[in-house]
């Protein structure tokens, strides 16, 4: 990961003559006055899509110093050491839609990095990685000391170049799976004087946990502010198919085809960051309005922050369109919902 360096070089204090002093307090109070001129902007979201519609939070930052992960809103989205927000697509099939990452402020193009491939990261097979975790990314920096950084982005997407001046909302590349990605998505990380700090509490990581949760002090807008601080429990994909689907596959492939007349037609929901006792509710409706399917899973035993149900296995007898309902419950309340209909055809049909 190309990481953002402060400019400053540690000096000793012994022996500085009084004008060389008199100077660097000068310039220390300058630099405090550029500071007050210029106030940090306030941060737009990363990408440009309908968050929880066409992309979705996967990972925050991790807040907590300790070796106990813990996100900004004082929940599990997020792992140990991890230090931005991960708002991701579905798969890697969605990469071809091209969807835009955007600059979160106006500022200037201080790094750029591109022509690495998009992939899913296999730990077994990809060791090459030293140097490379941040992908392809852009480095932009603003006023009042912030500098934002865009990893994983498509190769062959970024369309800015060190020392370009950009605009809030001005593209910068598109969304990829470049570099290590285990999942396609943009990683937004922030700094401000060259330190880390979480954008949606607007306090520097590693507080601890009397940093999560409190959000008056964040450094986004104010509708971004409230549609980072949902809950990150969301479906992702719902469909009908003819044997229980994998979440590699899924990443990769995209989702399975539909059922034949002749085969089981079997329900799945994929969902992320699916907390401990949620259940799913999977309902496969016919053409005349009849339910072949109603099954409710088991509570799950522990938080997933991917996970795939499926239910179901009926022969869908005759051709047409099926409707699956399906419901995410957690404590009693629906978290996410998803109604999709489906074509079944006979065999030999496309």
């Amino acid at each position: 990961m190309f990481n953002i360096n402060s400019a400053c070089a540690a000096r000793g204090r012994n022996g500085l003559a009084p004008a060389l002093l008199a100077i660097m307090i000068w310039s220390a109070a300058s630099s405090l006055a550029r500071a007050a001129d210029h106030p940090s902007p306030e941060l737009g979201l990363p990408v440009d899509c309908r968050l929880g519609v066409d992309c979705f939070v996967q990972q925050m930052p991790d807040v907590d110093p300790s070796d106990q992960a813990l996100d900004p809103l004082c929940g599990n989205a997020t792992y140990q050491g991890h230090d931005g927000w991960d708002i991701r697509i579905r798969t890697l099939k969605d990469l071809d839609r091209q969807t835009p990452v955007i600059a979160i402020a106006d500022g200037t193009v201080a790094r750029v990095r591109d022509g690495i491939p998009d992939r899913i990261y296999d730990p077994a097979q990809d060791k090459d990685t030293a140097g490379k975790e941040c992908g392809n990314g852009v480095l932009v920096e603003h006023s009042g000391g912030l500098a934002s950084q865009y990893c994983h982005l498509k190769e062959g997407s970024i369309v800015v170049r060190p020392g370009a001046r950009v605009k809030k909302g001005e593209r910068l590349g598109s969304v990829g799976a470049s570099g290590l990605a285990e999942f396609p998505h943009v990683h937004l990380s922030v700094r401000r004087d060259g330190k880390a700090i979480e954008p949606l509490t607007g306090r520097p990581l590693g507080t601890g946990r009397e940093a999560c949760g409190e959000t008056a002090g964040s450094l986004f807008e104010p509708a971004v502010r409230d549609a980072l601080s949902r809950s990150a429990s969301a479906i992702l994909l719902v469909g009908l198919t003819n044997a229980p689907p994998q979440l590699s596959s899924l990443v990769r492939d995209g989702e399975p085809i539909a059922p034949k007349t002749s085969q089981p037609a079997i329900a799945w929901v994929w969902a992320i960051n699916v907390e401990a006792d949620t259940v799913f509710r999977m309902r496969i409706v016919d053409q005349d309005g009849k339910t072949l399917t109603h099954i409710e899973t088991k509570p799950l035993e522990r938080r997933k922050a991917n996970y795939i149900a499926y239910a179901g296995g009926k022969i869908a007898q005759r051709e047409g369109e099926y409707r699956l309902q399906v419901e995410m419950v957690s404590g009693g309340k629906t978290i996410s919902s998803a109604t999709r209909a489906i074509l079944i055809r006979s065999e030999g049909e496309r």
